[in-house]
């Protein structure tokens, strides 16, 4: 299926992938894929995550700034990336903070119409 080739290609062509998940934003997963030796629990992360880009839908929506398309979130131990990909469905890619940010952007871009086409 393709969202677990899209969940697997995106870690590993990125310096820093740790891991991902394809999720609805009613907390459940599509897929995920988590890089050999890394210990993380993503669902529970991914349905944080999920709330969190609600609320920020929501903000955005009520204050008039358009749609989001992508929210970045640093921490200390993680670089966050969450992606709408329909008004239902998000990718969320976790990487070291020292990650390449740029080239998992990207990545996440081109595979946008694979992921949209499976919706």
């Amino acid at each position: 299926m393709i969202f677990e080739e899209v969940a697997k290609e995106i870690v590993e062509k990125v310096y820093g992938g740790l891991a991902s998940i394809i999720m609805g934003r009613d907390g459940i997963p599509l897929s995920s894929y988590i890089k050999e030796g890394v210990s993380l629990d993503l669902e529970p992360l991914g349905i944080e995550y999920s709330n969190l880009l609600s609320q920020i839908l929501q903000a955005s929506r009520n204050i008039g700034t358009g749609e989001v398309g992508e929210v970045a979130i640093l921490t200390e131990q993680f670089f966050i990336v969450l992606r709408v990909i329909s008004p239902d469905y998000f990718i969320c890619l976790i990487l070291s903070p020292d990650g390449n940010l740029g080239k998992a952007k990207y990545l996440i871009r081109i595979n946008l119409p694979k992921l949209r086409a499976e919706l």
